[in-house]
């Protein structure tokens, strides 16, 4: 992909992006509630901080590789969307 043929990927894709990074505004309130249900330097508690970088990049990963490999892009958001409900479910 060189840099003068890069096109943006279609506008609902970007909406998608952006809807599956809106949880992360309540990221605060669950690191709270696990800090305060788990020991602090329990796994989970070091996986539930390291989550919103994983989010952050799949989504960035996302919104790069669409133009190139849509699969992908459909691909790394469900895995993105299962991690949410995994995460939520531990709650």
């Amino acid at each position: 992909m060189n840099a003068n043929n890069y096109q943006r990927p279609p506008l609902w894709v970007i909406v998608i992006i952006i809807v599956m990074l809106l949880p992360l505004f309540s990221w605060p309130a669950v690191i709270t509630r696990v800090l305060a249900d788990y020991d602090k330097y329990d796994t989970i508690s070091v996986l539930f901080f390291i989550f919103p970088l994983y989010a952050v990049l799949s989504c960035y990963y996302a919104y790069k590789s669409y133009e190139a490999r849509k699969d992908l892009c459909v691909i790394l958001l469900c895995v993105l969307l299962l991690a949410y409900i995994g995460c939520f479910c531990l709650l």
